[in-house]
């Protein structure tokens, strides 16, 4: 009996810890404008070329997660 309830205290803190981890990690905000600005103008001349580092898959799915941006490669 004494080794479940430990078992279920170490249970309750992993998950209060995953719980925690997960709200900062989405509060919390990872890029500034001055960043997305250095990103945009690092672009290539030709938004839809895949860039250096990326397969062709990936950078389509890159550009899926940003429609506004890249609506005219996606057609």
């Amino acid at each position: 009996m004494r080794n479940e309830k430990f078992a279920l205290y170490i249970i309750l803190a992993v998950i209060f810890l995953v719980l925690v981890f997960s709200i900062t990690s989405m509060l919390k905000k990872d890029y500034t404008e001055e960043d997305y600005n250095k990103f945009v103008s690092a672009e290539l001349p030709d938004k839809c070329a895949t860039p250096e580092g990326y397969t062709d898959e990936e950078w389509k799915e890159h550009m899926g997660h940003h429609p506004d941006r890249y609506k005219e490669c996606l057609t």
